[in-house]
């Protein structure tokens, strides 16, 4: 089936959440049953920023509206722990199911059909099955981001900065990691040329979202080589490029979440709505105008993805910089590339930036 239009427009609509059993965290003292529940995709759900986003979202739409929330984590990340919690929240009650994460794509493609009585937020992807054949069901609403726009702003500031040794390095080689990692090569394309200026680039996937000895040994080696920040996706690994750039004198550039407060090494972060995401779908399920067989995509047009200059440790990319370099965004004046139609992040670098994979 053929992967229906995503939709640019978000519904304004803020939701209420709360849900259910197994392995879980508890929004309210619930003893019994529940409405709302999210399903991680990890077993870690607190190392992962993104996964734990959403959870806080829906746990405070849900003490919002006195709603019994609780989140799962299956016991490991498969389709088979994935269906076996869905089925561990509909038997407590669940209506309304939130699968956190792109992990999810097929499994609610499946859960879509199995459970035509309960509807589902997916949070990062479109359902889709092991053919990627794509549809969307009545029950069910997707959502997606511009990690490629966020990437890319990430990638323009960094240069504009003055940096020109950079490094990406993205966790699980999933579609929302490589636009990410995409739209900063893309970015950082853009400054180099503006300024004539030559960029070097390290860009690896680490083939996990977790953090490990190994991230940080790698980040490490990067900063100890001459790069001078890491532009870093993949949840808690975060905490791992983190510790290297503390030892090292590196900066960091997270994503998905602010992550200004967390170390001083970390001068911007490339965010993405979650909580906007999440809380327009809930709100649609409490207030009954729940519209399902959608797929909502947020990007800089809806101030869906952007870069947090609250916190930003830049001292020449100024906000002026800034808005212009959104509003180029926000109005289509810049045309990137995402995860599909590109063989090969080399084809992005241009003239001015030197890859290292």
């Amino acid at each position: 089936m053929k992967r229906l239009a995503i939709v640019t427009t978000v519904l304004v609509l803020l939701a209420a959440l709360t849900g259910c059993g197994g392995k879980t965290e508890e929004k309210a003292e619930t003893t019994e049953g529940c409405e709302i529940a999210m399903i991680s995709e990890s077993a870690d759900m607190d190392g992962d920023s993104f996964v734990k986003a959403t959870w806080d979202s829906v746990k405070s739409f849900a003490d919002q509206y006195d709603m019994a929330a609780k989140a799962y984590e299956p016991e490991e990340a498969s389709k088979e722990s994935y269906l076996a919690s869905v089925k561990e929240a509909s038997d407590d009650g669940a209506k309304f199911i939130v699968l956190a994460g792109s992990a999810f794509e097929t499994t609610a493609y499946d859960v879509q059909t199995a459970y035509p009585d309960t509807d589902f937020l997916l949070v990062d992807g479109v359902p889709h099955d092991d053919s990627s054949n794509y549809a969307t069901a009545a029950n069910m609403v997707s959502v997606v981001f511009a990690e490629e726009e966020a990437g890319y702003m990430a990638g323009y500031a960094a240069v504009k900065e003055g940096y020109t040794r950079l490094g990406f390095l993205g966790g699980q080689e999933i579609p929302a990691v490589k636009r990410y990692g995409y739209g900063f090569v893309q970015g950082a394309a853009a400054a180099a040329a503006e300024a004539e200026t030559k960029v070097e680039m390290n860009y690896r996937y680490a083939g996990t979202s977790g953090a490990s000895e190994d991230v940080e040994k790698l980040a490490a080696q990067w900063y100890e080589g001459g790069t001078e920040v890491i532009f870093v996706s993949g949840g808690a690994m975060t905490d791992s490029v983190v510790k290297a750039a503390e030892k090292d004198g590196g900066k960091v550039i997270g994503a998905d979440l602010d992550g200004g407060s967390l170390s001083e090494t970390i001068i911007a972060s490339a965010t993405k709505g979650i909580d906007s995401a999440v809380e327009t779908v809930l709100r649609s399920y409490e207030d009954g105008t729940f519209v399902g067989g959608t797929a909502f995509n947020y990007a800089a047009k809806n101030d869906g993805v952007m870069l947090e200059m609250g916190s930003s440790g830049f001292s020449d990319f100024s906000r002026e910089d800034y808005r212009k370099m959104f509003n180029q965004l926000k109005n289509d004046k810049i045309q990137l590339k995402k995860d599909t139609g590109v063989d090969s992040v080399s084809e992005l670098t241009g003239q001015w930036v030197t890859l290292k994979e």
